[in-house]
């Protein structure tokens, strides 16, 4: 493949970097299989990483994909070329121990997890669309099985990323649904499944999201999401859309299509809708009209059925590895904790610590996971 598409939209900077971290995939595989007794991969969503030994590209063409891929752990990094081989490193280590291509196949309980999330359809710009659902869960039931909780995180995350060609289309949306959060949902089941989580996702799957909805928030939300942001980069929370439960039909509309929308986020199922706006946001708005969705390669819907289930593999994040706030892979923040909006502005650790359930980052900064550390530690 030669033939540039938008996701191939790199400063001369990059491209540069790119090239030199390219030279290096075959040493990367090769340090990654010295570091577990399972066979590695040498494919990454869907991806080859290396040329097969059949291919007689002409001199000078070459995968566009892993250009796009080989940049998001770049940028992850922040254009640290041995960071970023690292990262990959740990990536193809974790994915073969962890039974990625098994975890695809495997089928989990529909009464459990079909309410948890699910993809539907893509955005105007052919993006697929996860929906994940925090209110209304029993914990225990949920995250109480914290390997089985992870496995199908991982599957609904990996599914996504294989809908991507990575030619035009190399990220997803995804929208953060909190209709029905109750206030003491954040038990120590939730606590343990979004510490795993934020952990593995920003790992393993770096610059992932192209936008986070966090949809039917309440009246605090604006608080918190202002406090929150002092901790994020202008760049992560270009990504962020925070809705209130009137607004989000309205706007998941404009950004994603209404006709691409689960039945309850329709506005046309809405009765009445207050006047109240966009809560806070600082995503630009792209319009949902202006291009027809590219082809995917698969669809995942809540009713879908999955294979049969095969080895489960290790939850274990990576040793050693940073969690980077530029990067966006995708989380399950846990429902709030927390109380009504006071009527001073508390200080930031306070706030913080009582609103770290609906963290707004896909990796917290060093200063915010302090916070969470020192909650974890006191529960």
């Amino acid at each position: 493949m030669s033939l540039l598409g938008k996701a191939q939209n790199f400063t001369e900077d990059e491209i540069e970097l790119i090239a030199q971290l390219r030279e290096q995939l075959s040493q990367v595989i090769e340090d990654a299989g010295k570091l577990t007794s399972v066979a590695i991969s040498s494919t990454i969503w869907g991806v080859p990483l290396l040329p097969s030994a059949g291919d007689n590209n002409e001199e000078g063409e070459r995968d566009i994909r892993v250009d796009v891929i080989l940049h998001k752990f770049l940028k992850a990094r922040s254009g640290d070329i041995a960071l970023a081989r690292q990262m990959l490193t740990n990536a193809l280590k974790w994915r073969a121990e962890f039974n990625i291509e098994g975890i695809l196949e495997e089928e989990f309980p529909e009464d459990v997890f079909g309410k948890v999330g699910f993809i539907h359809g893509n955005d105007g710009q052919g993006r697929p669309v996860t929906y994940n659902f925090y209110g209304n869960l029993d914990n225990k039931q949920v995250f109480g099985d914290l390997d089985r909780f992870l496995r199908w995180r991982v599957q609904l995350h990996e599914r996504g990323m294989r809908m991507l060609d990575f030619v035009n289309v190399a990220d997803m949306i995804q929208v953060h649904d909190y209709d029905g959060v109750s206030v003491f949902g954040y038990d120590k089941f939730a606590r343990a499944a979004s510490k795993a989580t934020v952990q593995l996702m920003s790992d393993n799957y770096p610059e992932s999201l192209a936008t986070k909805i966090f949809a039917n928030v309440p009246g605090w939300g604006e608080t918190v999401f202002n406090v929150i942001c002092r901790w994020l980069s202008e760049d992560t929370k270009r990504k962020f859309v925070v809705v209130s439960k009137a607004s989000a039909p309205r706007v998941l509309a404009e950004r994603i299509g209404e006709a691409n929308l689960p039945e309850k986020f329709r506005p046309s199922n809405v009765v009445e809708e207050e006047k109240s706006d966009v809560v806070a946001s600082t995503a630009e708005p792209e319009s949902s009209t202006t291009e027809p969705p590219l082809p995917q390669t698969a669809h995942v819907d809540q009713n879908e059925s999955v294979p049969r289930p095969t080895s489960r593999g290790s939850h274990q994040s990576n040793s050693g590895s940073s969690v980077n706030d530029s990067q966006d892979a995708d989380m399950l923040p846990p429902p709030p904790v927390v109380t009504a909006a006071p009527e001073l502005e508390p200080q930031p650790e306070a706030l913080v610590s009582e609103t770290a359930g609906m963290r707004l980052d896909d990796t917290a900064t060093a200063d915010a996971q302090e916070f969470e550390d020192k909650r974890g530690a006191q529960v």
